[in-house]
Formats: structure tokens, sequence, C-alpha cells
């Protein structure tokens, strides 16, 4: 079991079921595509930074970490209209949430938020995972949960991206 907040439409938790696990999403917005695909009993409509409902999941789901994808929207370096987003920047909240949950945890985010994303993030990439996109993302991992990225899935990653477009193979 993972508590995957701010979850969307689900792409991590279909990570975490892809590795036979489960999650349940939390997010302040319905959320209809992930209640779809995993069940509305796996979906919680609510903020994902409120302390105490968190400590609830834990204490009744006994999750053994917790994935956190916060808005990117303030950090995307794609513009509307040429303006900055004014979107709230919500890395450093969730990391002090997730911090005080005392569990293993992981934020997801672009790589626009560099200036917020601990000096330890890893970057990966959708050709590391055999995928033909680029689509690069921190991972910053806390709570005593070391992340790397297998050596096997740089070089096959590097393979894709040697082939002269951002979409792989041509």
């Amino acid at each position: 079991m993972v508590i995957d907040l701010f979850c969307g439409g689900g792409g991590s938790s279909e990570g975490v079921r892809r590795a036979g696990a489960v999650s349940m999403g939390v997010d302040s917005t319905d959320q209809p595509h992930f209640t779809a695909r995993f069940g509305g009993q796996w979906f919680t409509l609510g903020d994902a930074l409120d302390l105490e409902r968190l400590r609830g999941l834990v204490r009744r789901l006994r999750p053994i970490g917790v994935i956190a994808s916060p808005p990117c929207e303030g950090f995307s370096t794609a513009t509307f209209a040429g303006a900055p987003s004014v979107a709230e920047r919500l890395i450093a909240a969730t990391r002090d949430v997730l911090e005080s949950l005392g569990l293993p945890y992981v934020i997801e985010n672009v790589l626009g938020a560099r200036s917020e994303i601990r000096e330890h993030a890893l970057i990966v990439r959708g050709q590391d995972f055999g995928l033909r996109t680029e689509r690069p993302r921190f991972l910053e991992a806390g709570g005593g949960l070391d992340l790397r990225l297998d050596p096997a899935l740089a070089r096959g990653g590097s393979t894709l991206r040697g082939r002269g477009c951002c979409l792989g193979e041509r």
C-alpha cells in the first residue's frame, strides 16, 4: 500500500499497480479517471497537505510509503501567452508534511523545480523505462529512502536518446 498525493489521473498509482501493490489516491478535486481505473474506494477527495487527514489514512491503511506529485505549473518552463505561471509552489510544504508522517517518500516534479528540489534528487526520463518520450522529471526521495537509476535502465535510455529524436527510434 502506497499513498499517492496529488494523484490526478493516477499515473504514479499505475506504476504502483504494475509493481504489484495498491495505492490510495488523494486529490483536492474529483478525479474521475483515477476512480475509473482503480475504483472509488481507492480515492480520497481532500487537501493532500491536510496532515491530520493523512495521519488518519496512515493509521488505517499502514502504507509502506508516500508518492507526492505537487502541481508543477508553478515550475514549468511552459508559459501561457508568454506570462509566467502564478500557480502556488507546493514542494516545500509537501516535503514538510511528508517528513512529519515519518514514512519513506518520493516527491516528483518537473526540471523547472530545481530551485525547490533537494540536490540528491534523481532525474529520470521516459526513455529510461523504454517509453518513446523524453519528459524528464525529478524524483526526490526522503524518509530513509534512497533512489538510484539502475545502470541497465540508464543505458537503455541513452540508446533511445542517441537515435536522434526525442521520441526514440525513427
